[in-house]
């Protein structure tokens, strides 16, 4: 990864992963995976606390909760702790020791931070690539079952790309940064920020403005949580540095202010429909081996059809020394899918959308027809035998 740590490791709790991330890595920030710990609540506290009173519902609330601030966090754990007396359970007290590495609320300021919680991701892929693989196969069967996999995933990310760039998802609003939003984001990511955009005049109210310099401070007293305090590109609620994202209380800014679409300080860039077009380059700054040329050719051609199609939408109002300009544009687009300018036969255009040539000594040729039933020759009963030695059935 060219020397560059990831902001954030997630891990079970083993001893020797601990000391082996303290020793390689000096800014990436450890942590523990929630759901191997918490799964060990009800065998940590009496049962009859679990079963009969409203134990887990309430502390399961209060760590899995990725808006509460550190102190809000705090308060609340005490609160919980305190109302069920188990002030002397070593277990949660351990735990809440060890709050830093795995509570969300530690974790606020890292992009991200919400998603990281366990270890759910690479235990999905795990998970995937079992149903591909076999305990009994060869490392070349591996291999091609690999590709398999790789391809099935490829295939479902291209028709998830499709689906974003051929349809819209439903506006529920008559908000202009809602339909903006539509435009921009994938489909699911979308439907995450229209569930702010829903709650934003239900739950957001103005109670405070002031200026601090050339600092803009707005007060924002949310129905659900306590005063929420908007500057001028954060919220201390942190859902748009945590997920990328933006929260309710910045959309009723925002929309107040009368902006007809999502300022672009705004718009991370992973989570639009053009993220997914970009090429991917190694360190030394070139294309990577494995990327498949034909995506070049897609990309080049995702960049350059908005211009020819913005011009084919106005010809009717266009004047003809425009026409001119729009047959030049033609030829510069012809050349841009077909440098060679030459007209190419069936299989060349095979061979151009493969990113492959056609071999011309063929090895491998189709097997022989064999018969998949059986060798050809019927099994005889006791009846047929018996008629072959003379013999009569009474």
């Amino acid at each position: 990864m060219g020397n560059k740590e990831p902001q954030c490791i997630l891990t079970d709790q083993d001893p020797a992963i601990k000391l082996g991330v303290r020793s390689v890595f000096k800014q990436a920030r450890h942590r523990y995976c929630m759901w191997h710990i918490m799964k060990n609540l009800t065998d940590k506290v009496e049962s009859q606390i679990c079963k009969e009173t409203d134990f887990v519902e309430r502390i399961c609330g209060v760590v899995w909760d990725t808006d509460l601030e550190p102190i809000e966090f705090e308060e609340k754990w005490t609160q919980v702790i305190n109302d069920f007396e188990l002030n002397d359970n070593t277990w949660l007290t351990y735990m809440y020791g060890k709050r830093h590495k795995l509570i969300p609320a530690y974790f606020r300021d890292l992009p991200l931070g919400c998603l990281l919680k366990t270890t759910q991701r690479s235990e999905s892929q795990n998970s995937y690539f079992k149903r591909f693989e076999s305990i009994d196969g060869t490392l070349v069967e591996f291999w091609l079952r690999f590709q398999s996999a790789m391809e099935q995933q490829r295939y479902n990310h291209r028709f998830l790309d499709a689906a974003s760039d051929s349809t819209l998802p439903q506006v529920f609003s008559k908000t202009m940064i809602e339909k903006h939003a539509s435009k921009i984001y994938t489909h699911t990511v979308f439907y995450e920020f229209q569930e702010q955009v829903q709650m934003a005049p239900c739950s957001c109210a103005v109670r405070g403005f002031s200026e601090q310099g050339n600092m803009h401070i707005i007060n924002v007293e949310d129905a659900y949580r306590k005063h929420r305090i908007f500057q001028e590109t954060t919220c201390t609620c942190k859902m748009f540095e945590r997920k990328g994202i933006l929260c309710k209380h910045i959309i009723w800014i925002i929309s107040g202010k009368g902006l007809q679409s999502i300022p672009e300080q705004y718009i991370e860039t992973r989570w639009t429909k053009k993220s997914y077009r970009k090429p991917l380059y190694g360190l030394d700054g070139k294309l990577l081996q494995d990327y498949d040329p034909t995506d070049l050719r897609k990309l080049e051609l995702s960049r350059v059809w908005p211009e020819f199609y913005a011009t084919i939408s106005v010809l009717n109002s266009m004047p003809e020394n425009q026409i001119k300009e729009l047959s030049l544009m033609l030829l510069q687009f012809r050349e841009k899918i077909n440098p060679t300018k030459e007209s190419l036969t069936k299989d060349q255009e095979l061979e151009m959308l493969l990113g492959c040539s056609a071999k011309s000594n063929i090895t491998v040729l189709p097997p022989k027809i064999a018969k998949n039933k059986g060798s050809g020759m019927r099994m005889k009963s006791n009846k047929d035998k018996a008629i072959e030695k003379g013999y009569t059935l009474q």
